[in-house]
C-alpha cells in the first residue's frame, strides 16, 4: 500500500511540474531582451548580445535532456 502510495504522489508532483512549466510564460522584466531559443542560426546575434554587456555577471544556461 505504501509503494501504490509513493507512486501516486510521485506522479502528481511530476504533473504538478509540467503543468508549471507549460503554463508560465516566458516573459522577462521590463527593459531585459525577451527570451531566445539558441540555434545554429542565431549563434552570432547571442554571440553578439552577449559580449555587448560589460555591467555586472552574465550567465549563459544550457538545458540538455540527457
Amino acid at each position: 500500500m505504501k509503494k501504490k502510495t509513493f507512486a501516486i504522489g510521485v506522479l502528481a508532483v511530476i504533473l504538478v511540474f509540467l503543468a508549471v512549466y507549460f503554463g508560465l510564460d516566458s516573459s522577462t522584466p521590463p527593459g531585459q531582451e525577451p527570451l531566445a531559443t539558441l540555434t545554429t542560426a542565431n549563434f552570432a546575434a547571442f554571440e553578439e548580445s552577449f559580449d555587448k554587456s560589460t555591467e555586472g555577471p552574465r550567465l549563459v544556461l544550457l538545458l540538455s535532456p540527457t
